[in-house]
């Protein structure tokens, strides 16, 4: 799975600050706007076929951006074509909701837990 920068304040003033808590770079960040403003213009779907209308910079940055945001559930490919997914929204969901049943866990005295 990929890995996700989470701070206790998120900065979630515009939709392009989500990016730079999966992104690394801004390079990064960027590539990721623009594959995702691409399928919002296209009314949500874009045909795999027109991959190369999401490069912005280089095909190895998008390849490298498509991959993630595909593995942490933003975008998906489903029948030869790109949309948006709420897979991630649900993913952090779980996590939390795990999260929450090991803490309530241990406050009720459960010490086999372990990391």
């Amino acid at each position: 799975m990929a890995k996700i920068d989470l701070v206790r304040r998120p900065s979630l003033i515009q939709p392009n600050h989500l990016l730079r808590y999966i992104f690394f770079t801004e390079m990064q960040v960027n590539q990721a706007a623009k594959i995702l403003n691409e399928i919002m213009s296209a009314d949500g779907v874009v045909a795999d076929s027109e991959w190369e209308r999401f490069v912005l910079s280089s095909r190895g940055l998008y390849v490298k951006v498509m991959r993630k945001l595909r593995d942490v559930g933003l975008v998906e490919k489903r029948m030869g074509e790109y949309r948006l997914t709420k897979d991630f929204s649900s993913a952090l969901v779980k996590i939390g909701k795990y999260w929450e049943d090991i803490v309530e866990s241990y406050n009720k005295g459960d010490r086999t837990i372990s990391f």
